[in-house]
């Protein structure tokens, strides 16, 4: 058995940018994804597109694509599906690589090759990283989970609405309409 080769953030932004995989670096494994299936991206846009016109129209700070890294740790890369930054934060975040350091809201979307543990590990590292809340959501059970680094966590169902009142005040969203056909 070879051993794993390991690499630090710094390493992973000087690789060559592979449009057809998706990489995200786990304390210092490279960790490659699969292209997310049609209703991932469906939800992924639907979320994204609601966010966006939201935190502009606020002048709230920026949301960002799934395709971006953010630094957690110098080996440690992640890449949310979607991701805010408040406005107070943006400026130290920024950089012409990856983001330095954790969005104040990561958005995970579970995936059928996402396991509850590897999941459960990108939540732990967005919040040591310095995450507010982390929304991972879940297609097959129509559901959302809240994390928020105060240690609340709560579920949320296709009834209830979906908000962050502490990072963006007034934005809200049905759990229902995030699935619609």
């Amino acid at each position: 058995m070879s051993p794993k080769v390991l690499l630090t953030a710094a390493e992973l932004e000087r690789m060559p940018d592979d449009d057809s995989v998706q990489i995200e670096l786990d304390e210092g494994e490279v960790i490659t994804m699969a292209p997310a299936g049609e209703e991932h991206g469906f939800i992924e846009l639907e979320l994204a597109s609601r966010l966006h016109r939201f935190v502009k129209e606020h002048d709230l700070g920026r949301v960002y694509a799934g395709d971006t890294g953010f630094r957690l740790s110098d080996d440690t890369v992640r890449s949310p599906d979607v991701a805010f930054v408040c406005k107070s934060r943006v400026a130290t975040l920024r950089s012409k690589g990856f983001a330095n350091g954790a969005p104040n809201l990561a958005i995970e979307i579970y995936s059928p090759h996402d396991s509850f543990r590897q999941m459960t590990r990108k939540v732990r590292q967005y919040f040591k990283a310095g995450c507010h809340t982390v929304w991972v959501i879940h297609p097959d059970r129509k559901e959302v989970e809240i994390f928020e680094a105060s240690g609340t966590d709560r579920t949320l169902t296709a009834a209830d609405a979906l908000e962050a009142p502490l990072l963006l005040p007034g934005f809200s969203v049905q759990v229902a309409d995030l699935f619609s056909n």
